[in-house]
């Protein structure tokens, strides 16, 4: 049973949508501070991790709208501000590189083939309309795609294409909005903070206790869980270098925070 408070806490973002490890969710504008204040803003954030980007909608010059990609365990790193990028839902990269070139459809197709084609766990998936490569009336854009990940020195954006952004020079301007959208995402996030109570707990590639060991974790160890099954939980962790793994672990070798 999750403690009361913490259930109270879950609804801080009650329209979010959670997927491998990466939730999206429209704030209330009533949230915004400068430099997006009164306006509509959209979150994404890595559940393990500390990616986060903070789009928003200031309602004119669509194309342009600002957009802060950081580290939300440090909002105040060194940051990316962006404009004319959008987030999307990690699972979405499979849709837009299978998007037919030709079929004039609402979802614009990759501009290259992404690599790799399909996200890694606690990525976060940005995407910036670019001129169509293949000059067809049908298809006059596509879109450029950009990862965020974390890293041991805070987060970083790679570009497919290899143009990646740099960080800005100077974010100060983003810090409440950044320090505000960080505690929010903490919060929602408490029901499904763990960690490994177990000195070396076994992990799996599938919710079959009987299945191969793949790794462990030790006591300590920091997860977030994704989904529960009759014994094992899929669990999400980001290790010391950044690099994020999706495994089962028995339901007995972990605690939620909430419960402490």
């Amino acid at each position: 049973m999750l403690a009361s408070s913490a259930a109270l806490a879950a609804d801080v973002l009650p329209n979010r949508h959670c997927a491998d490890g990466v939730c999206m969710a429209n704030v209330d504008p009533a949230q915004a501070v400068e430099p997006c204040r009164d306006a509509s803003i959209v979150i994404a954030w890595a559940q393990a991790g500390g990616a986060m980007a903070v789009e928003c909608d200031l309602g004119d010059a669509g194309a342009d709208q600002p957009l802060l990609v950081f580290d939300r365990r440090a909002p105040h790193r060194a940051a990316y501000a962006l404009a004319g990028i959008r987030a999307f839902a990690p699972e979405a990269l499979p849709q837009i590189a299978g998007a037919q070139r030709e079929d004039g459809g609402a979802m614009l197709p990759a501009c290259q083939p992404p690599k790799p084609p399909r996200m890694a766990p606690g990525e976060l998936l940005l995407t910036q309309v670019a001129p169509s490569p293949w000059h067809g009336e049908r298809t006059p854009a596509c879109w450029r795609i950009l990862r965020v990940a974390t890293t041991p020195a805070g987060v970083e954006v790679r570009a497919d294409d290899g143009d990646s952004p740099r960080p800005a020079a100077d974010a100060s301007d983003w810090s409440a909005l950044a320090v505000k959208m960080s505690a929010l995402a903490a919060q929602a996030d408490a029901p499904v903070r763990a960690h490994v109570t177990r000195a070396r707990a076994p992990l799996r590639d599938t919710p079959d206790p009987r299945s191969a060991p793949h790794g462990w974790l030790a006591r300590g160890d920091a997860v977030v869980v994704l989904e529960r099954a009759a014994v094992l939980a899929k669990v999400l962790h980001t290790g010391r270098d950044g690099k994020a793994i999706e495994r089962w672990i028995a339901q007995g070798d972990i605690a939620l925070d909430a419960a402490r």
